[in-house]
């Protein structure tokens, strides 16, 4: 028998974390002196305490560990569970470069005094919703307001019960940027059923992933937005996945100053 002094020098192993490790009940000492309270271990312990050292060298938790030692006691089971450990770091490992990519990116964009910051884009996922929609060709980008007065009036006519939040976004369903005959859908989330119409529709939408910036202002920043959130998917190995859309969370229909203006200028993505 070791004195828990001796298997610590020879496990490598602090007392403080041999004690630890005996109150979580991962290695728990061969004997306890009921008189002094000597804890003891087995010569036997240090292949256990070995093993320990090397799971967790791994990178594995103790409670991981402990479901190894305790589970795990033939070579096929502990080989899967084993496998299934290294799949989970692989997808550690993957979410650690994205993040090193967008830190690096980040710092790039700063160095560069952008007044639209990549460090203000986000991976958003807006849910599934059900909406109202309307969809038309307009002639120049300012006319977009002709398309929700359309919508308006239909939520007024049908007496729509809006969602919470609304979600009022512009969708740009045009190949690139075009400068004339802009193909535009605009959409508010709704509660319950209604009728379509010759121009109106009621749908459900699939939830979106999308990379979206958000800034207060006038429409005449979105040009400049639109690149910086291009730039971003390019540089941190996204590729676009969809028409472009905004959503406008302060828009003219309720503050005339452009100013105060709040839309989230947003392009669906995947990972390349």
């Amino acid at each position: 028998m070791l004195k828990i002094g001796d298997f610590s020098t020879l496990s490598k192993i602090s007392i403080y974390m041999l004690r630890h490790y005996n109150e979580i009940g991962l290695l728990i000492p061969a004997h306890i002196d009921e008189f002094t309270g000597y804890r003891y271990y087995s010569e036997e312990q240090l292949s256990v305490a070995n093993r320990i050292q090397a799971l967790k060298s791994m990178g594995l938790g103790l409670s991981v560990i402990k479901d190894i030692l305790s589970e795990y006691d033939d070579e096929k089971s502990l080989k899967r569970y084993l496998m299934l450990q290294a799949s989970q770091k692989q997808e550690e490992i993957v979410s650690m470069q994205k993040q090193l990519l967008l830190l690096q990116t980040t710092i790039k964009s700063l160095e560069q005094n952008s007044p639209l910051s990549k460090f203000s884009i986000a991976i958003k996922e807006l849910p599934r919703r059900n909406v109202i929609s309307y969809r038309n060709t307009i002639a120049t980008y300012e006319q977009e307001d002709i398309l929700w007065e359309k919508l308006c009036s239909e939520i007024v006519a049908q007496n729509v019960q809006l969602g919470n939040p609304r979600y009022n976004i512009a969708i740009f369903r045009n190949e690139g940027i075009v400068e004339h005959g802009i193909d535009v859908e605009v959409q508010r989330v709704v509660v319950g059923t209604y009728q379509d119409t010759d121009t109106i529709r009621f749908k459900n939408v699939d939830p979106v992933i999308a990379a979206t910036l958000t800034y207060k202002g006038g429409y005449i920043q979105l040009k400049e937005a639109n690149q910086a959130i291009a730039n971003w998917i390019s540089d941190n190995g996204y590729e676009f996945n969809g028409p472009m859309f905004n959503i406008l969370h302060v828009s003219p229909e309720t503050e005339p100053d452009p100013e105060n203006l709040i839309t989230e200028v947003c392009f669906p993505i995947k990972s390349i």
